[in-house]
C-alpha cells in the first residue's frame, strides 16, 4: 500500500523550501539595515548620487529608520554638504536616541559643521555647534559609562574648542585618567592632548612598549607620533601593523600628509603611490589620486598635475578635494 503525504504537509511544503534556501537572518528588500548597507556598497563604488536617492527614496517610506539618517548623512560628508550632513547626523538620533554609534556620528557631524562655519567666520554658530557636539558624547556617557571612544573624543573636542571657543568639559584630567584605566591605548591619545609633543612622544614609546606588535597600538601610535612629529617611528608602526594586516593602511594617508606639510614632495608623492598599490575604495583611491595632483602642482608639473586631476574626477566625479582626507569612520560598513 503507497504511503500518502497529508494535505496540510503538501500545502506548506513550498514555504518551508522557500525558507530553507534563506540564509538565517536574511534581510528583506525593504528592510532599512539592508537598504543601508546596500547604499554604502553603491558609494564605496563611487556610486553616491545613487546612493543618496536610494536612501532619500526609502525615508520616504519609513521616515523613522534612523540607519537610513546615519547612512544619508555619511554620504552628505563625503559630498562636503555639511548642512545636510548635519541635519540628517541629528534626525538619526532622534530617531534613535539610544544608539551610540549614531551619537557619536553626531558629535563629529557638528564638529565638522562647527568647521564650516569657521570658514565663515560664524563665531555664534560655532559655539552652539562645539555645544551640541559636547551634549552628543555627554549623553552616549550619561547611558554608558563604559563608552572609551566618546570619552576620547571629549577630551579631544575640549582641548581643540577650548582656546577659540572657551567651551571645555569641567576636568579633562578625570577623564583621562579613566580612560588611561579603562583603555590604555585611547587613554595615551586622550593623554597626548594634555601635554607637549615632546611628552606625546613619551606617551607612545611607552604604549609600544608595553603592547608589543598590537595593531590598534601600532596604529594609534603612528597617528599620534605623526602629531608629535617623529615621522620616522610613525613610519615604522604603519610598516608592521599593514605587515600584520594588510587592510590598516588608511594611516598612510596621514603619514603622506605630514610630509606633503613639510613641502617633502618626493615622500609625499612615494606614500600616496604606497596606498594607491593596497587597492582602497574607490572614493579613497580617488582622493589619492587627486593628492598626487596636488603635489605635482606643488612641484611646479602643471601638466602632470592636470592629468591626475581629471583621473581622480574620472575614478569619482564627487573627489573630496580638501587636502586632508576623508574622515575613516565614513568608510566602516554599516
Amino acid at each position: 500500500m503507497k504511503s500518502r503525504i497529508p494535505l496540510h504537509v503538501i500545502v506548506v511544503l513550498p514555504f518551508l523550501l522557500v525558507c530553507l534556501a534563506l540564509p538565517v537572518g536574511a534581510a528583506t528588500d525593504d528592510d532599512p539595515h539592508a537598504i543601508a548597507a546596500r547604499a554604502f556598497e553603491m558609494r564605496m563604488d563611487g556610486q553616491t548620487d545613487q546612493a543618496i536617492q536610494l536612501l532619500e527614496d526609502s525615508l520616504d517610506k519609513t521616515p523613522e529608520a534612523g540607519v537610513l539618517h546615519f547612512e544619508l548623512a555619511r554620504a552628505h560628508l563625503l559630498l562636503l554638504s555639511f548642512d545636510e550632513m548635519y541635519q540628517e547626523a541629528n534626525a538619526a538620533v532622534s530617531h534613535e536616541p539610544e544608539n551610540n554609534e549614531f551619537g557619536y556620528f553626531a558629535a563629529m557631524a557638528s564638529a565638522y559643521a562647527l568647521i564650516d562655519a569657521a570658514h565663515h567666520g560664524d563665531q555664534d554658530r560655532m559655539k552652539d555647534l562645539g555645544r551640541e557636539s559636547l551634549a552628543h558624547l555627554d549623553a552616549i556617557l550619561a547611558r554608558d559609562p563604559e563608552d572609551c571612544r566618546a570619552r576620547c573624543f571629549l577630551v579631544q573636542l575640549s582641548t581643540d574648542m577650548a582656546p577659540e571657543l572657551g567651551l571645555q568639559v569641567e576636568d579633562p584630567e578625570k577623564h583621562v585618567v579613566l580612560l588611561e584605566e579603562k583603555d590604555p591605548i585611547l587613554g595615551a591619545k586622550a593623554r597626548c592632548c594634555l601635554v607637549d609633543q615632546a611628552h606625546q612622544r613619551e606617551v607612545w614609546e611607552r604604549i609600544l612598549t608595553d603592547y608589543p606588535g598590537d595593531c590598534r597600538a601600532l596604529s594609534e601610535a603612528a597617528a599620534g607620533l605623526i602629531q608629535a612629529g617623529d615621522l620616522d617611528l610613525a613610519e615604522k608602526c604603519l610598516d608592521e601593523v599593514i605587515t600584520k594586516d594588510s587592510q590598516m593602511t588608511y594611516g598612510l594617508l596621514g603619514l603622506g600628509l605630514a610630509h606633503f606639510r613639510r613641502q617633502d614632495w618626493a615622500r609625499a608623492e612615494a606614500l600616496t603611490r604606497r596606498y594607491l598599490a593596497t587597492d582602497p575604495p574607490l572614493a579613497l583611491k580617488a582622493y589619492a589620486t587627486g593628492r598626487l595632483g596636488m603635489i605635482h602642482q606643488r612641484m611646479g608639473d602643471k601638466d602632470g598635475a592636470k592629468e591626475l586631476g581629471a583621473a581622480a574626477r574620472k575614478l569619482d566625479p564627487h573627489v573630496w578635494l580638501t587636502v586632508m582626507p576623508p574622515p575613516e569612520e565614513i568608510f566602516s560598513p554599516i
